[in-house]
C-alpha cells in the first residue's frame, strides 16, 4: 500500500498534468478567437449563410473549451481538498 506522501505526490503530478492540458486549451481558445476574427473579416460581404454557420460552430467550440477549463480547475481544486484531508 502506498504511503500518504506517495499518494499526495501522485495526485500533485496529476494536477500538474491537468494544468498543462488547461494551458493548451487556453492557447486553443486564443487561436480560435483569431480564426473567428479572420473568418468573419474574410466573409463579411458574402450573402451565403455558410460562413456564419461555420463561425457559430467555432464560437460554440470555444465556449466548450471554456467549460472544459472550468471543469479542469474544479477537479484540481477538489483534489487539493482531498490532499489536505489525508
Amino acid at each position: 500500500m502506498a504511503s500518504t506522501a506517495e499518494i499526495k505526490a501522485q495526485i500533485q503530478s496529476a494536477i500538474e498534468q491537468v494544468n498543462e492540458a488547461a494551458a493548451s486549451l487556453g492557447n486553443a481558445q486564443s487561436q480560435t478567437d483569431t480564426a473567428i476574427g479572420t473568418g468573419a473579416g474574410a466573409t463579411q460581404e458574402t450573402s451565403s449563410s455558410l460562413p456564419g454557420e461555420a463561425l457559430g460552430q467555432w464560437q460554440q467550440a470555444k465556449e466548450r473549451l471554456e467549460e472544459a477549463l472550468n471543469l479542469y480547475q474544479a477537479g484540481a481544486e477538489t483534489f487539493e481538498q482531498y490532499i489536505n484531508t489525508i
